[in-house]
């Protein structure tokens, strides 16, 4: 994609098949990558974990990123955040059809272990772009499930090879 803008990233929820907390209850946040940006969502609880309606995290598109990174941690004290899980969604798509509400599939050392809801928003820099914005279908199932989910990016690419058993896998 070369269209500089910005993109927002709106976690909504999760159903989290793997819990790493031996003791009480899971603190699930989601980490964010866009380029080299990383951010962090605020905690929720649980397995099957919230977050906060208004709550948002915000990057500076400038264009030649491919991917949007998700990775689910949950939060420890005292020692470091467990990883749960990962997955992704292809930016040049969100920036075609500018709004994507979709569940990622979220991997861990090849198995798939849950997926996290989210919304996701590009706006150009300058402006909203005029037609297409917001149109209906935004959201459809072959954007994160199918096609990147699970064949293209998540089973083979992201949660087996690369993320799962390579990448993150081994230590998390």
């Amino acid at each position: 994609m070369s269209v500089a803008g910005y993109i927002y990233v709106y976690p909504r929820s999760a159903n989290l098949r793997r819990n790493t907390d031996i003791v009480g209850s899971m603190e699930p946040y989601v980490r964010v990558t866009v380029g080299n940006e990383i951010k962090n969502s605020q905690r929720a609880s649980g397995l099957n974990p919230q977050w906060r309606s208004g709550e948002y995290i915000a990057f500076n598109y400038r264009g030649n990123e491919d991917w949007i990174t998700f990775e689910v941690y949950d939060y420890d004290v005292g020692s470091a955040d467990d990883l749960v899980g990962g997955g992704c969604f292809d930016a040049e798509i969100l920036a075609s059809v500018k709004r994507v509400s979709q569940w990622i599939p979220l991997w861990h050392r090849g198995q798939q272990i849950g997926e996290l809801y989210v919304d996701l928003e590009f706006v150009p820099a300058s402006g909203y772009g005029g037609q297409g914005y917001g149109q209906q279908g935004y959201g459809q199932q072959g954007y994160g499930q199918q096609g990147y989910g699970q064949q293209g990016y998540g089973q083979q690419g992201y949660g087996q090879q690369g993320y799962g058993q390579q990448g993150y896998g081994q230590q998390g």
